[in-house]
């Protein structure tokens, strides 16, 4: 009679770091009504075209982050940290950017209104965009 043996291999996890907490501990959230009203996840890996349209995004780490076309609509990303982030197209209607640092970030073509810009001043004050109101 054969014996039979039964290999056993452990799961392996791979973590995505995202500079300094991630954007999973920044958030604290774990899924909202995306713009199609489907749920996603507030903590997933940045990557173009995601939905993050009104997570909690606070001091997120997400510098260099690849965000074209990204669904950030009413986000709060207030102090989060996106140096040279990739955001051409990105929806930013309604979202708060206060204090976010975008030093080197690529806004190409970004949807602005009614944003709260890193300077705390209003795209819609400043001509539909954040642009100079960076600090």
């Amino acid at each position: 009679m054969l014996k039979k043996k039964i290999l056993v291999i452990p799961a392996v996890v791979v973590v995505l770091a995202l500079g300094g907490a991630g954007l999973a501990a920044a958030t604290g959230a774990t899924s909202a009504a995306g713009t199609a009203g489907a749920a996603y996840n507030c903590s997933a890996a940045p990557y173009p075209e995601i939905d993050l349209a009104g997570c909690g995004l606070k001091d997120a780490h997400l510098a260099a982050a690849h965000l074209a076309a990204a669904h950030l609509a009413t986000a709060d990303l207030e102090g989060a940290y996106l140096q040279q982030a990739r955001l051409t197209s990105a929806n930013l209607y309604g979202a708060n950017l206060n204090d976010a640092e975008l030093a080197g970030a690529d806004l190409t073509g970004v949807s602005s209104s009614i944003t709260t810009c890193p300077d705390d001043t209003n795209s819609d004050n400043d001509g539909g965009t954040c642009s100079g109101h960076l600090s």
